[in-house]
Parts: structure tokens; C-alpha cells; sequence
């Protein structure tokens, strides 16, 4: 049975080819891949920007060449830097 959860990560690459980013979540070592079609409607469109903290709800299955999934990804407003601040 594979492990899942829900963590804090950021948003470290965008690959508008793939339609999906890659996410750095530190309790997963490896990365989690995002489908843009997992990310909730108060992202652009499903995309992700670099540096965007989020929260993922993920499951360990491989995807996107790395060994986690993102199941649902929503952006975390409260946790976003703000220039100057």
C-alpha cells in the first residue's frame, strides 16, 4: 500500500510543455510532480508559478519522473512572500 498525506511545498519549477510543476516538499525525498489539472481554481488557470508556497495533498506513486503524485494542490495566501515584507 503506498503512503499519502497532506504537506507544505513550494513550487520550484513550472513546465508549461508537461502542463505541471514540480514541487519541493520537504518531508518527500525526490520531489512531487503536480498535474495542473489537480491544482484548485484560485491558481491561473491550474498554473503554478515558481516560489508559489502550497499545500499538497499527495500519495507515493510516481509521476512526472519523481516518486510522488499530487492529488490536489491548493495555494497557501497566508504563507506567500511579499516584496518588502
Amino acid at each position: 500500500m503506498s503512503r499519502s498525506g497532506t504537506s507544505v511545498g513550494t513550487v520550484i519549477r513550472w513546465d508549461e510543455d508537461e502542463r505541471g510543476a514540480v514541487i519541493e516538499v520537504p518531508d518527500l525525498v525526490g520531489g512531487c510532480w503536480a498535474d495542473a489539472s489537480v491544482a484548485t481554481r484560485d491558481t491561473a488557470g491550474g498554473a503554478l508559478r515558481t516560489g508559489q508556497v502550497v499545500a499538497v495533498e499527495w500519495t507515493e506513486t510516481p509521476a512526472g519522473g519523481l516518486p510522488f503524485r499530487a492529488v490536489r494542490v491548493r495555494l497557501r495566501e497566508d504563507l506567500q512572500a511579499t516584496p518588502g515584507g
